[in-house]
């Protein structure tokens, strides 16, 4: 069935078969986790040949690039939203986006996973090495400038900013790690607990 299935063309069937393999990619994750996310499945799952994917990505690396960077894209998107709130004090804005990061992999449960909870050594170090990529850094960018923005220094040293922005979104992540990693523990609501890290967080913050 797979080796009868015409190639796609025109740029617009070239770019939904592109997307066909991204969604079988995240399908298979979802309920096999990375050991079987192989080129040669995803193939097979989408209804092509195992050459015909290699037409569209140069490896499996390559495909979980495009899934990493489409998330780290609409992650940006979110917490660029929250920055950019009009008027917003500037502690405000930074708990904006605190909440609408925790929101965005609240979510999308399956993508958490694939971003911070496969183990698989080989994934491992894929995902290691996505760490330098452009979108990642974006969020990164943005996250330091609402921490900035919020200190009550009004020319913090850039190792302050850094060590206050990892620490408060490993507070925030942690949250949202436990409600997905671990739902079947019966914790409070995840919008209840990130009020609560957030109102203690930002309150030493400017203390």
């Amino acid at each position: 069935m797979s080796r009868g299935r015409a190639r796609a063309r025109s740029p617009e069937d070239q770019e939904l078969v592109r997307q066909k393999f991204l969604a079988c990619a995240r399908a298979v994750f979802s309920t096999t986790g990375a050991h079987g996310l192989t080129m040669r499945r995803l193939a097979a799952e989408a209804g092509y040949s195992p050459g015909t994917i290699y037409l569209y990505f140069s490896s499996r690396q390559d495909l979980l690039w495009e899934i990493w960077r489409e998330d780290m894209v609409g992650l940006y998107n979110s917490v660029r939203e929250a920055f950019e709130t009009p008027g917003a004090a500037p502690l405000r804005v930074l708990r904006n986006v605190l909440a609408a990061y925790a929101t965005f992999w609240l979510g999308k449960p399956d993508h958490f996973r694939g971003m911070f909870m496969e183990n698989d050594r080989e994934y491992l170090d894929e995902r290691a090495s996505f760490v330098g990529d452009d979108s990642v850094q974006k969020v990164h960018d943005l996250l330091l400038a609402a921490t900035a923005a919020a200190l009550p220094d009004t020319a913090p040293e850039p190792a302050q900013i850094r060590l206050m922005t990892h620490s408060v979104l490993a507070a925030v992540h942690g949250v949202v790690a436990l409600h997905i990693g671990a739902g079947a523990f019966p914790w409070a609501p995840a919008p209840a607990m990130l009020d609560v890290v957030l109102d203690s967080l930002l309150s030493g913050l400017t203390g």
